[in-house]
C-alpha cells in the first residue's frame, strides 16, 4: 500500500488498505464495542458499533487477500525465490476467525438483548426498521434505535442506476488500458487484463488464468448485467421469476468483493518485487479505472432495495382481494 501511495496511486492505495486492513479492524473492534456497550447500557456506543458492523462487513476481504497472495507468488516464481514467513500463518488464522465471527454476527440479536420487541405494545405495526428490525407504527424515527424509518430505501432505483451507468463507462478503460507494467532485463511489458490472462495461459498457469479471468472480467460484467436485469424487471413490473431475481441479487452481493483480487495482486507484487534496474513492477492507469468499477458495482448492490422485486406481487394480490 505504501509503495502504491509513493507511486502516486493514492485512491488505489486507500481502497486496498481499507479492504485488507481497516474494514476487518473496524468490524472486529465494533463487535467488542457492541458487547461492552450492552454490558454498560451505553446506547450511543451500541448504535454506532452495530451500524458499522452492518454496513462494513461486506468490505472485509481477508479471504480475497489470501488468494491474491497465492496468485502473486505463482506469477513471480519465474523471476525470484519466494519464502513463506510466519506472518502468513497469522493471516490465515485471522481469516478463519474473522469468517467465524462475521457468520455469527446478528444485529437483530444485539438489539433484542438491548430491548426485546415483546416489551413494546404497538397497536399497529406499519413499518419495519432497516437497522434494528423492529416492526412499529409509522413515524419519523425508530422507537428502539432512533434511526430514520422508511418503507423502502430512499431513491434506491435512481442511485443504483447512477452507479451502474458510471461503472459501465469505467469498465471500458479498465479493460483497454494497461493494468500492470513489468520491467525486466530492460524490457517493458505492459499488460491489460486480457493480455495478462493470455500470458498466464501461455505459461501453462491455467488454474490461475481461470481465477483471474472470472474475478476480473466475468464477475464485474455479471454484476452489471445482473443488477440491470433486476432494475429492468422492477421498471416493467415483471411478476414472474421473482425468486430467481432474488437469487441473482444475493449472488451479485456475494461475488462483488472478488473483483478486488486483481488490485490486491498488483499491490502484493509491488511489495514482493525488489524494485531496481533489473526488475521493476508498477500499476498502470487501467488499475485505477478497474478500482472505480469495483467500488461502483459494490455500491450499486448496496443501494438497491430487494423488496422492490416483490412489490408488484403485493400490488397484484391486493387487486385480486379487492376484485373478490
Amino acid at each position: 500500500m505504501i509503495t502504491l501511495f509513493q507511486e502516486g496511486f493514492v485512491l488505489l492505495s486507500i481502497l486496498i488498505l481499507f479492504c485488507s486492513s481497516l474494514a476487518p479492524l473496524i468490524v472486529c473492534s465494533s463487535v467488542v464495542t457492541a458487547h461492552w456497550s450492552l454490558h454498560k447500557r451505553w446506547f450511543k456506543g451500541l448504535r454506532v458499533s452495530l451500524w458499522l458492523i452492518q454496513h462494513l462487513k461486506h468490505w472485509v476481504m481477508l479471504d480475497v487477500f489470501l488468494v491474491s497472495i497465492a496468485i502473486s507468488c505463482f506469477k513471480l516464481q519465474d523471476y525470484s525465490d519466494i519464502f513463506v514467513g510466519p506472518g502468513l500463518i497469522g493471516l490465515v488464522l485471522l481469516q478463519v476467525f474473522t469468517v467465524l465471527l462475521i457468520s455469527r454476527i446478528s444485529v437483530r440479536r444485539y438489539w433484542e438483548a438491548w430491548q426485546p420487541e415483546t416489551s413494546y405494545d404497538f397497536e399497529h405495526k406499519d413499518v419495519h426498521c432497516h437497522e434494528c428490525h423492529l416492526s412499529q407504527p409509522e413515524g419519523g424515527n425508530c422507537h428502539r434505535c432512533h434511526h430514520e424509518l422508511y418503507h423502502r430505501k430512499p431513491n434506491s432505483i435512481q442511485k443504483t442506476w447512477a452507479y451502474l451507468i458510471a461503472a459501465t463507462i469505467a469498465i471500458f478503460p479498465a479493460n483497454l488500458i494497461p493494468i500492470s507494467i513489468l520491467l525486466t532485463n530492460g524490457k517493458r511489458l505492459e499488460d491489460t487484463i486480457f493480455s495478462g490472462v493470455a500470458g498466464l495461459v501461455k505459461n501453462g498457469m491455467y488454474g490461475i488464468a481461470i481465477i483471474i479471468f472470472v474475478a476480473s472480467i466475468v464477475v464485474p460484467v455479471a454484476k452489471i448485467l445482473g443488477l440491470t436485469y433486476i432494475l429492468l424487471c422492477i421498471k416493467f413490473k415483471r411478476s414472474v421469476y421473482r425468486r430467481q431475481r432474488m437469487m441473482v441479487y444475493f449472488a451479485v452481493k456475494w461475488i462483488g468483493k472478488w473483483s478486488v483480487m486483481d488490485l490486491f495482486v498488483i499491490s502484493i507484487m509491488m511489495t514482493l518485487v525488489d524494485r531496481g534496474q533489473i526488475l521493476d513492477f508498477t500499476p498502470g492507469y487501467g488499475a485505477v479505472a478497474f478500482g472505480v468499477v469495483v467500488v461502483l458495482t459494490m455500491l450499486a448492490a448496496e443501494s438497491i432495495d430487494p423488496r422492490l422485486i416483490w412489490d408488484q406481487a403485493q400490488t397484484q394480490s391486493e387487486k385480486e382481494s379487492i376484485n373478490e
